[in-house]
Formats: C-alpha cells, structure tokens, sequence
C-alpha cells in the first residue's frame, strides 16, 4: 500500500505543479475543434504505435496464440464484440454521442 500512496502522490504532485486542479470545468470554445481530423489523424497515428497485451489462452497448456497460418477470418464474439465504447475504451466520439 505505501508503494500505491508514494505514486499516487507523485502523481498529484506533477499534476498540481502544471494547475491542473485550478480551474476544473471545460473550455467549452474547445468543443469545435472536437473531432477535426487533425485529432482524427492524431489518434490514428496513436493507435499505429500502440500496444495491446493480451492473455494467450486459458492457460499455458492450451495457448490461443500464435494463429494457425491458414486462418483466413477471425471471428469476434460477445458483449465486447460490436460495442465501439468497449473495444476504443471510451475514446471516441461515437461512444461519447457527440
């Protein structure tokens, strides 16, 4: 638990050195540059040099990964499965409704 206090501390620390508890509601003049496509670009260009860790598999005896060469299609099922907020983890306008 200390570990979690001394980083949740330095956290607050950078975050109240840049001000960022002083003014706590949204520049709404912001809200036209929402979505433009140079935030559309910007959050494509991210998503290229991202990284996801996924779990191979129930177990090490019956690994998911890697995929049989031959596999042409995957499929994506469950709640996750055609749910945009679930899969861009709550990062898109769509999700957001705006």
């Amino acid at each position: 638990m200390s570990r979690v206090n001394d980083t949740v501390k330095r956290i607050l620390r950078v975050k109240f050195t840049m001000g960022l508890f002083e003014k706590l509601l949204a520049d709404y003049s912001m809200a036209k540059y929402l979505g433009s496509q140079e935030h559309r670009d910007l959050a494509r260009e991210a998503v290229r040099k991202t990284l996801v860790l996924l779990k191979n598999g129930k177990s090490l005896k019956t690994p998911l990964l890697p995929l049989p060469k031959q596999a042409s299609k995957i499929l994506v099922v469950g709640s996750h499965a055609d749910n945009i907020g679930y899969q861009c983890g709550g990062w898109t306008i769509e999700w957001q409704g705006l």
